[in-house]
């Protein structure tokens, strides 16, 4: 039977570092209605026996020395249901989440996305790498939306084939995906009941580099077509950037913060990590899309531990979250 939905799961540091996430995909209450496509390198894919044991509808699909994006193309071609889902390794679904998108899938949106949370409401500056990165869809309101998050949305298989060639280049980066679906006038939902928690790293180095990173390529890829002198202009930009970042960062932490006991040295972490962000988008205009492209993937392959997820879903059981929160809200009906 053609599956409702194809989840795409890259696996760039191989089959066994996935398998939290894995775990998470197996368990979904309609389990049966979902195709897993598991990219992985071609000397990383599972051993003789996990091959063996596949359950039904996991798809291990080798991708060569491809690099990250283009392992998430050949995933979208190779997907046979008429949505697919562009997992991270890093970000995990409550187990009736594709039970909360389906229907709306259904309904005939071209893009769900689902509402997320931090994975560990320890540590400040983990919380403020959500709160920039993802604090828009945290504890959100269900219903039309103009903006999605680049990763973990669902979108139809068609509009994303329909690309072409120019696929290619737009799943480098999620977010100019995104934006390039609703230029052509594509119709997003977000989806408070599909919930899950995205892991960031607790370190302080690794955030801050992790941010520098993201910046090289939002810089890099944003100011690609622009002449030289504005290229060069850019950097000169950088504090206004850091402080537009800031700034969503602390208007979610407003909103929703509390939800998760976000404590204000969240918001002080953020102020460095914006300014990496910002630090990064001034050098990536300087140096081009080319330069800063095979750096990228060192900010979404970050596999998720199974203990780390253990302690996290053991710290939420033992801390649930207040009643006006996502996980507890009586579910939409819009």
């Amino acid at each position: 039977m053609k599956p409702k939905l194809s989840i795409v799961l890259p696996a760039m540091l191989g089959y066994d570092a996935v398998l939290a996430a894995l775990h998470s995909w197996e368990t979904q209450t309609c389990r049966d209605q979902l195709e897993i496509l598991v990219l992985c390198p071609d000397h990383l894919g599972p051993t003789p026996g996990q091959r063996a044991a596949l359950p039904p509808g996991q798809i291990v699909v080798p991708v060569g020395s491809a690099d990250l994006h283009e392992a998430r193309v050949i995933g979208i071609q190779r997907a046979s249901a008429d949505y697919v889902m562009l997992a991270e390794d890093h970000c995990v679904p409550d187990p009736d989440w594709a039970q909360a998108i389906l229907p709306r899938l259904d309904q005939g949106w071209d893009a769900v996305g689902s509402a997320l949370r931090p994975g560990s409401r320890n540590g400040s500056w983990a919380l403020a790498a959500f709160l920039i990165g993802y604090g828009e869809w945290m504890n959100p309101t269900a219903g039309k939306t103009e903006v999605l998050c680049g990763w973990n949305g669902t979108i139809r298989t068609e509009a994303l084939r329909k690309l072409g060639p120019e696929l290619n280049e737009k799943v480098v980066l999620g977010a100019f995906l995104v934006r390039r679906l609703r230029e052509q006038g594509q119709r997003f939902f977000i989806e408070d009941r599909a919930r899950m928690r995205h892991f960031d790293k607790p370190g302080r180095a690794e955030e801050i580099l992790m941010f520098v990173t993201v910046g090289l390529g939002f810089g890099a890829f944003r100011t690609r077509s622009w002449p030289l002198v504005a290229r060069l202009l850019y950097p000169f930009a950088v504090p206004a950037i850091a402080w537009l970042h800031w700034k969503r960062a602390a208007a979610q932490y407003r909103r929703a913060g509390a939800v998760f006991d976000m404590r204000p040295a969240a918001l002080v972490a953020a102020v460095v990590l914006a300014s990496a962000w910002g630090l990064g988008e001034g050098v990536g205009a300087l140096a081009g899309s080319d330069r800063v492209r095979p750096y990228l993937w060192r900010t979404e392959v970050r596999p998720l531990a199974p203990e780390e997820m253990a302690r996290s879903t053991a710290q939420e059981r033992l801390a649930p979250l207040p009643p006006d929160s996502l996980a507890s809200r009586i579910p939409s009906r819009s």
